[in-house]
């Protein structure tokens, strides 16, 4: 159910979706759309009123969301453009092969092999469209200095959208590694145990928590760096001991984590650029 009404010369639209829950909830997606969460019980009249009272607030973050899709790094993937892991910029190089069946990606960063074949095959029609064949190709030979700190794909496509979804899949055999590791940092500091982890899809959440203890964590947040997948993991944790966001939460957080805010804070400005 959509309502709307006038303040300041513009026009504030909300969506009402009803459900089970207790209280009454305001959120502004990240295409500022304003959806309000509200209890079967509660009146119409009640909804509106209070997002009137909080009005302001709202405009507000609009705004903020406005400016920070503007700062919105258009990620193509195409030789030369970047994408981040653990907070860093990496671009990519790619490695065409016809012949391959499946598309490989490789961080060539600190960790990366240095005894590794320095021969690439590779289709410069691409990259430079100064070679004609893939013929012409052959024998080419890259430094170590051309590869050092960048994603290698090894693709037998030029398809942006499959490179994407291989991409995807390296992030989120990452993103799972480093989450599990970084549970087994900090489970000293809670009583409940994590029961189950799993990395998936979620559009507008870093990470959920279940009443079952499992932690869901969005693929994406491995692009971030590790004291900011820190804070998350910690925030879900936090969960195990208090499933809200009050003021006893937040104390639960700052007692693991003295400096959460800042990441807290960062994930809000820089959010947007985590995806692929």
């Amino acid at each position: 159910m959509k309502i709307s009404f006038e303040y300041e010369n513009k026009i504030i639209e909300f969506t009402i979706v009803r459900s089970k829950r207790k209280t009454l909830g305001i959120k502004i997606d990240e295409n500022c759309k304003i959806i309000v969460s509200a209890p079967f019980r509660v009146s119409e009249e009640t909804i509106i009123k209070a997002v009137k009272d909080k009005v302001r607030w709202i405009v507000e973050k609009q705004d903020e969301i406005r400016k920070r899709n503007i700062k919105k790094v258009d990620r193509k993937a195409i030789e030369g453009s970047t994408f981040m892991y653990l907070g860093k910029e990496y671009p990519l190089h790619l490695v065409f092969d016809g012949m391959r069946k499946n598309i490989i990606v490789e961080l060539n960063n600190e960790n990366f092999n240095k005894s590794k074949s320095n021969r690439l095959f590779i289709d410069k029609t691409y990259i430079t469209s100064s070679i004609n064949t893939l013929e012409e190709c052959k024998n080419v030979f890259i430094s170590k200095e051309q590869l050092a700190n960048k994603f290698i794909i090894h693709t037998n496509t030029r398809d942006e959208e499959k490179i994407k979804l291989a991409l995807e899949k390296w992030y989120r055999q990452r993103t799972m590694e480093i989450v599990k590791e970084r549970i087994q940092y900090y489970t000293g500091n809670f009583k409940d145990k994590v029961s189950e982890v799993k990395v998936k899809e979620q559009k507008r959440r870093w990470a959920s928590c279940t009443g079952k203890n499992e932690i869901l964590f969005n693929w994406r947040i491995s692009m971030a760096s590790l004291d900011v997948i820190d804070y998350i993991v910690v925030h879900e944790m936090c969960h195990m001991d208090h499933r809200n966001h009050s003021r006893e939460f937040w104390n639960r957080v700052k007692e693991v984590m003295p400096d959460y805010k800042e990441k807290h804070e960062w994930l809000k400005l820089n959010g947007m650029n985590l995806y692929i």
